[in-house]
């Protein structure tokens, strides 16, 4: 068994600091352990732990601005990785439709039908593809086997997390890049409130009535995409904030689709797992079972991918289809949409939730969407799955201008 590597928990502790200094500041106080873990709790000094970066390094000074009317607020610097940073917002409606020359269909790859990409969705039912004159059609394909399709043009958009496919992508040049990021939950590593992150049976741990979070290190995990998973990422970066020694080397990760966690974790066939929006929903008032981890707070953990065709083929098109994405955002998305009766019912025609299920998730906090990726996120996500043999074909990570374009979606609001 390798030693857990300084890089990756340099990388931690970077980001950390931040988080702990808005913290210090007022930002989100009620914060508290679900388990025993044997340190202070949230308030432990880590020295290697977290999400963010810090002061002297959370941003960059830039002075881009975006320009497309109603989107003056439309873009942030990507190194601010504090917890109070504005999420990047244009008005309702905003950026207007630009609608291309003649009627463009696009393939969009996806085997999710979950809240957190519903605006995917959404923006079709409602019309916004078709203000920019697109057709679009959806294919259920995992991201890892979008990889060639989009490299060959069969699919032109796809969504997933920051997976290995994709750092493998980056690694051998093929163009395949990150144009925009997609959500994170409002009160991440907060666990006073219930949310989407990585829940575990209570009868697992020595102690069911109080579980130590290290024990969480023998237990059997399950994720939708593995142990290549960003889920990893964000559990072993909040598991480590409250016990320092965490080791995600030792966790035994198994890959089961995420509609079926639950019937695992029930059937004790994992011990953890992943629920992702709203499937946690299932579980948060059921005593038998506890919040191990949320995401890490304020960064997107989900993405959309474009491959050759919208990137350089027809970079027109893809910035119509993302201009149509975040004005689905801004105009549906934006608020508490959770109230939004006209939203919920499109969600619903999506995932395919019941009534009972659809009822629980309004009275739950909206998710926060950003299309925006902050800086950072490829290379620790990286250095971890280095650090955890998942990726095996290269040492260190690849830089972030092989795996992010941001040009997409600065083009799309006019960002100078």
């Amino acid at each position: 068994m390798r030693k857990s590597s300084p890089r990756w928990k340099a990388l931690l502790a970077i980001a950390l600091a931040t988080s702990l200094l808005a913290a210090a500041c007022g930002d989100d106080g009620g914060k508290s352990d679900t388990a025993s873990t044997g340190t202070t709790g949230a308030t432990a000094k880590t020295g290697a732990t977290g999400t963010g970066a810090t002061a002297a390094t959370a941003a960059t000074g830039t002075t881009k601005k975006a320009t497309v009317a109603g989107c003056e607020k439309g873009y942030s610097d990507p190194a601010d990785l504090s917890l109070t940073r504005a999420v990047a917002r244009c008005s309702a409606g905003a950026p207007a439709p630009v609608p291309l020359a003649t009627k463009t269909k696009i393939v969009i790859a996806t085997n999710f039908k979950l809240e957190f990409n519903s605006p995917v969705a959404v923006a079709n039912t409602l019309g916004e593809y078709a203000k920019e004159n697109l057709e679009v059609e959806f294919v259920n394909l995992s991201y890892a086997n979008s990889i060639p399709q989009l490299a060959n043009g069969q699919v032109d958009v796809a969504v997933g997390g920051f997976e290995t496919a994709m750092f493998n992508a980056g690694a051998q040049d093929i163009a395949i890049k990150v144009i925009a990021g997609n959500y994170f939950p409002p009160k991440a590593s907060n666990y006073t409130v219930a949310q989407t992150g990585l829940w575990c049976r209570k009868d697992s741990f020595t102690t069911p009535d109080k579980p130590i979070l290290k024990e969480i290190e023998t237990k059997k995990w399950a994720t939708a995409a593995g142990r290549g998973s960003s889920a990893v990422y964000y559990s072993a970066a909040e598991i480590q904030k409250r016990v320092p020694d965490f080791n995600i080397k030792k966790v035994d990760i198994q890959t089961v689709a995420s509609t079926d966690i639950i019937a695992a974790l029930k059937n004790k066939a994992i011990d953890c797992g992943i629920l992702l929006d709203p499937l946690w929903t299932q579980v948060k008032d059921d005593p038998a079972f506890f919040q191990a981890a949320t995401q890490t707070p304020g960064e997107p953990l989900g993405q959309m991918s474009f491959g050759k065709n919208l990137l350089v083929d027809k970079p027109e098109v893809g910035q119509a289809f993302l201009r149509a994405y975040i004005r689905t955002v801004n105009t549906y998305f934006a608020g508490n949409y959770h109230q939004d009766d006209k939203v919920m019912a499109e969600i619903q025609k999506w995932t395919g939730a019941t009534a009972e299920n659809q009822a629980v998730l309004k009275g739950l906090d909206s998710l926060t969407f950003d299309w925006e990726v902050r800086s950072g996120t490829t290379t620790r996500i990286q250095q971890l799955f280095i650090d955890l043999g998942v990726i095996t074909t290269f040492t260190t990570p690849v830089v972030e201008s092989k795996i992010v374009d941001r040009s997409v979606y600065e083009k799309v609001l006019g960002v100078k």
